[in-house]
């Protein structure tokens, strides 16, 4: 039964808890005494001016922010490891034409997200969604959030063990998921294979599955986090087998929830807690954790022999149509358009992947959708009936292939417009097939603010939303841009190559690519490995 949203006072030690911790931030504050299940049907009845600005911060740990315009929200639902069928993903097309102005929006977390919601309505989708098995709770909030994989999972053709499964498991664990008073966020990634797809280095736990001698275990990864202060994970465990997967996890849990900075938001994320203690010491406090609660078999994890990662290199650049490891089944991809589905476009992918695939749709964390499970013989029927539909399936992991946020349209953290830079970008650049053919391998990322939602810190070129004050007291919107950054390997952090004014960002980028293909060794040197080995000084001396 749903709670009431009213702020409801937890018992008396809890209180107390926060008295002796002065100098807790509000939020901290409002976590104790804000019961974070809310009644939407009970909110749908109450004037908006009556709702406070601390209720309105706790509606996300049931998915629900509220966007810069009074009364409309956005809902955010969750999808472990981005997978959905389609009579899910039906569910969310009629209630986002009922709702939602007839869209969806993808995010870089593999999931969906509904827009201008009605404060009336808020329940009508949260309820319209459990009811097909999809939940918003820890849609977002100071929570374990919507946990991660590749988009691959449970089909690719290199995939170790069966991620999805430990990923579904994740989201059913009860001691995950109802921590729901962390210091901030807690974010998680389950690879398929040593594949930089999974995004493991920028997650706060990242798990790596590989095979010793017939048996499936995994490396463990802890401390990555993108934002304002970029960290990139330390390998913490060499080797965990997986029946001791969910007990480590718990435990790094644990461990935030015990070490995490409850004063300084800024500093409350397991990235800075592993920073801080190293990844010996790390991995030290989560086996004293599992020791505390009884946990059997501990010396069975190997300790990291060396904290630095060793990522693979992303295995999927460009391809429209992947094998499955399945014989006689194929992943084909598609590109959506700056990440964002109108009610006739959903309607026509999900009939395609009913009647010529295997009924599920993947989203990926470059705002995508794979369909899995294509019969081999139905793939070329498929592909042009998805471009008659007017979805692109070529230019993966290339120009056309560009992520950005929201910006400044809907979010209240953003300073630059996002799908203007997007669209700017794309339209000078992504059609001219002749052109991204001859760049190659490329990631665009475009991100409104310091946040980083968008991922702009690990990806070969990064755009951060920027505002300048001007001599009128106004203030002009522009981009700094980043260039060199990598999920792969021990990862790289994109450095800082110059700033730009909105209007100057295609030239700006054009001139970095230009610069590529005139200085590469040859054409089959990625843009990610020019970087490296120019660096950022000579990179600087030539587009300054």
């Amino acid at each position: 039964m749903a709670l009431s949203l009213r702020p409801n006072i937890k018992r008396t030690k809890q209180r107390q808890k926060m008295k002796a911790q002065p100098g807790l931030t509000q939020v901290e504050k409002d976590k104790l005494e804000i019961d974070p299940d809310f009644d939407f049907r009970e909110i749908a009845t109450r004037p908006f001016e009556e709702i406070t600005p601390n209720e309105l911060a706790m509606f996300k740990w049931s998915g629900v922010y509220h966007q810069l315009q009074p009364s409309f929200f956005m809902i955010r639902v969750v999808t472990p490891g981005g997978r959905m069928s389609t009579t899910q993903f039906d569910r969310a097309v009629e209630l986002a034409d009922q709702y939602a102005q007839g869209e969806l929006c993808i995010t870089t977390r593999q999931t969906l997200q509904f827009h201008w919601v009605r404060k009336e309505d808020i329940y009508k989708v949260i309820e319209g969604m459990a009811e097909v098995g999809i939940t918003t709770k820890n849609g977002c909030g100071d929570v374990p959030r919507n946990i991660i994989g590749d988009s691959l999972a449970g089909a690719g053709p290199e995939q170790v063990g069966d991620s999805l499964k430990l990923i579904r498991a994740m989201a059913d664990d009860d001691e995950i998921q109802n921590q729901r008073n962390l210091p901030r966020k807690h974010k998680i990634s389950v690879a398929s294979s040593n594949d930089a797809l999974a995004q493991t280095l920028m997650n706060c736990q990242g798990w790596v599955p590989l095979e010793r001698n017939g048996e499936v275990g995994w490396k463990y990864h802890a401390g990555g986090g993108l934002g304002a202060r970029p960290y990139l994970a330390k390998a913490i465990f060499d080797w965990v087998p997986e029946d001791r997967v969910l007990d480590v996890t718990r435990a790094a849990i644990e461990a935030f929830r015990r070490h995490g900075d409850r004063h300084k938001r800024a500093h409350a994320r397991l990235k800075v807690v592993v920073d801080t203690m190293g990844a010996k010491k790390f991995g030290d406090v989560l086996m004293e954790i599992m020791k505390e609660s009884g946990v059997q078999g501990l010396d069975q994890i190997e300790y990291a022999r060396d904290s630095v990662p060793s990522i693979g290199r992303m295995s999927i650049n460009g391809e429209a149509v992947i094998p499955q490891k399945e014989a006689g089944r194929s992943i084909v991809r598609i590109m959506i358009s700056r990440s964002e589905l109108k009610t006739a476009e959903s309607r026509a992918l999900s009939q395609l992947a009913d009647e010529l695939g295997g009924g599920i749709l993947m989203f990926t964390n470059r705002q995508n959708i794979e369909l899995h499970d294509v019969p081999n013989e139905n793939v070329d029927a498929l592909l042009a009936a998805l471009q008659e539909a007017g979805f692109r399936t070529e230019g993966h992991e290339h120009l056309p292939d560009i992520v950005a946020c929201v910006g400044t349209t809907l979010c209240k953290m953003a300073v630059s417009d996002s799908p203007d830079a997007y669209h700017s970008l794309y339209d000078a650049l992504a059609n001219d097939e002749k052109y991204w053919k001859s760049v190659g391998t490329l990631r665009i990322n475009i991100t409104g603010c310091p946040n980083n939602c968008a991922h702009a810190w690990i990806a070969d070129i990064g755009l951060r939303g920027t505002r300048t004050r001007s001599p009128d007291g106004g203030s002009t919107e522009g981009y700094s841009i980043f260039v060199g950054g990598k999920l792969s390997e021990a990862g790289r952090i994109a450095e800082y190559l110059c700033d730009a004014p909105a209007e100057a960002i295609v030239p700006a980028v054009k001139k970095i690519l230009d610069t590529y293909l005139e200085n590469r060794s040859s054409e089959d040197e990625l843009f990610v490995d020019f970087y490296e080995r120019m660096g950022i000084d000579q990179f600087k001396e030539w587009v300054k």
